[in-house]
């Protein structure tokens, strides 16, 4: 079988040097002047949004050690001490560069920097926190690419490290066969995920760009966004990812006993469908650019997905 291992690891560690170029929901709302927070219901960062999100199903209150995989420029976990000064942060990527931009975020902050691999990290370590959260980078775990039906004939005993993981997530936890001949598999994902599960950590929140994503019908004659129910290639500078399979992360925080809660971006940032909005949406930003600005963030609002987890 011939596949591919897509693995963002060596650009992360040694190429990356600006998120410029793959602008997060998080870092798009943290400009306070920017034109999209004019569209929202509340004025606000991306960050304060979802801890009071988070709070419908989660006793923050009562959350003290938070750890953050992958946590960007920081915003995110400055935002969360905006809301509570007592909460104790581990920031954990395995980027050096984003870990300096975090210490220089969250400056005279109490943090904990590890700059490691997640998939490398010690399970038993994790189970020392109340809260784990891992906001638009699953995409980045490695990705097996080019995946055919084949698979499902192989032994997991006679075959590379890598289908064999494959074989194992399916046979486990029962996930749904891809309906087509080939396709791309969230290994590492799902690694992640399990990860964190076994380890038993009461709540665990996930976002990522979603390959199942759906569009409520009242807004469909507005946004147009074609979801293949399977992880897509996503070209960025210097390396590639992909979109998250959400419906198998569910089968395997389930079956480790998680209750989840999941749906788009749109939940905990709404906004308001004015009729400066609504014409930016329907010219598809080609009005200036404001509104092309405004239209693209829209479309991400459902293009990502989160899910919160709670061990039950």
């Amino acid at each position: 079988m011939k596949y591919i291992l897509n693995n963002t690891k060596a650009y992360h560690t040694d190429q990356l040097n600006t998120l410029g170029w793959e602008l997060t929901v998080c870092n798009a709302l943290y400009p306070e002047k920017t034109p999209i927070r004019r569209i929202l219901t509340r004025n606000d960062s991306y960050g304060h949004l979802l801890y009071e999100y988070l709070n419908r199903f989660v006793p923050m209150k009562n959350i003290r050690k938070i750890i953050e995989i992958g946590g960007g420029c920081g915003y995110l976990m400055k935002d969360f001490l905006d809301c509570d000064r007592s909460l104790e942060p581990c920031m954990l990527d395995i980027s050096p560069y984003l870990l300096h931009k975090q210490k220089e975020t969250l400056g005279e902050h109490r943090a904990v920097y590890r700059e490691e691999d997640f998939l490398e990290t010690d399970k038993a370590f994790l189970s020392e926190f109340d809260l784990a959260i891992s906001n638009e980078n699953i995409g980045d775990f490695p990705t097996l690419v080019n995946l055919d039906q084949e698979i499902f004939q192989l032994s997991s005993e006679t075959t590379s490290y890598e289908l064999a993981q494959a074989i194992y997530f399916f046979e486990q936890y029962k996930l749904d066969w891809p309906l087509s001949e080939t396709f791309h598999f969230n290994l590492g994902a799902l690694q992640a995920l399990e990860k964190l599960c076994a380890s038993g950590i009461p709540y665990i929140f996930l976002g990522e760009h979603s390959c199942e994503a759906i569009v409520p019908d009242t807004l469909r004659s507005v946004i147009h966004i074609q979801s293949t129910g399977t992880p897509e290639k996503i070209s960025l500078k210097g390396h590639d990812e992909y979109s998250i399979q959400f419906s198998y992360l569910q089968r395997i925080a389930e079956a480790f006993g998680y209750t989840s809660f999941r749906g788009p971006f749109a939940d905990f940032i709404p906004f308001t469908l004015t009729e400066q909005v609504r014409c930016a949406l329907v010219s598809q930003g080609r009005s200036g650019d404001d509104d092309e600005i405004i239209c693209q963030f829209i479309e991400d609002l459902y293009k990502y997905e989160y899910l919160v987890l709670i061990k039950q």
